[in-house]
């Protein structure tokens, strides 16, 4: 065999191999690791009372490799929102809690957890109690925590995830880009994870699951949550679960909150 045909096989033994590995239509693009914590619960408690350690999947948020949730928040039909795979559990609520670079209190929310396993949808609010000052200002890192509530009385049962939030600013351009798409719910989808807008991504792609459930699959499996991509999606389009108070969302008193906080102490430090 000559030189050229063993060049030519090997070239077309390469092809096939690379068409024969994972193609996304609906592909997030790679995040640097800053060193967050993992999307699954990432501090041990004592006993973990209400969530078997052994369950697969376990706690998720379902989030980049780097646990920061962007979003541009440009368009008011999406909400700003985390989302999170909730498994088989014995804690009936779960507590949001979010805190500025400093470790100033920001927002916190009781959640009423689903009565069976599945993907639910927090959403976020977008503005302080004066409906006008944004919670979460353009280009500021933001952190939380979702704290399982074991035990209501003894609180260091709590099963604890954590990550990031950061708003980015859309370019005229982009914003120009997405008007044009305004009636293709997918094309949308692939014009904000193309410019590393996380959470617009994902509830568009939510949004389509029950027609198309494709690019839900994709964007998954692009950031390696293939095991949480094959589960429901609570109320399907109806996904957002209800948290307790609806009042209008406001900073939260340190007094209240110092539980949430330490949590959120510990977490800091991964994510830093």
């Amino acid at each position: 065999m000559s030189i050229r045909s063993r060049f030519i096989q090997a070239v077309l033994a390469s092809l096939m191999v690379a068409a024969a590995g994972p193609s996304y239509a609906l592909e997030f693009p790679q995040t640097r690791d800053r060193g967050a914590p993992a999307r699954g619960p990432s501090l041990a408690t004592r006993g973990e009372t209400c969530l078997d350690p052994q369950q697969k999947p376990s706690l998720t948020s379902i989030l980049p490799h780097n646990a920061i949730s962007t979003a541009f928040g440009a368009d008011a039909d999406i909400p700003l929102s985390l989302w999170f795979y909730i498994p088989e559990t014995g804690a009936v609520n779960a507590e949001l809690t979010v805190v500025d670079e400093v470790g100033e209190d920001v927002y916190q929310e009781i959640v009423t957890l689903p009565d069976t396993p599945g993907t639910i949808q927090l959403q976020l609010p977008r503005y302080q109690s004066d409906g006008v000052t944004p919670i979460f200002a353009a280009g500021n890192l933001y952190y939380w925590d979702l704290a399982l509530v074991c035990d209501p009385r003894d609180r260091s049962d709590d099963v604890l995830i954590g990550g990031g939030i950061q708003r980015l600013d859309a370019s005229p351009a982009l914003l120009a880009e997405l008007e044009a798409a305004a009636d293709d719910a997918l094309a949308q989808a692939e014009l904000y994870a193309a410019a590393g807008a996380w959470q617009e991504t994902l509830t568009l792609a939510a949004s389509l699951r029950s027609t198309n459930p494709d690019p839900w699959t994709q964007l998954l499996s692009s950031v390696d949550l293939d095991a949480v991509a094959a589960q429901p999606i609570v109320g399907q389009e109806a996904a957002v679960v209800d948290v307790a108070p609806p009042a209008v969302p406001m900073a939260v008193p340190s007094s209240d909150v110092d539980h949430g906080t330490s949590n959120l102490e510990q977490l800091l430090d991964g994510i830093r």
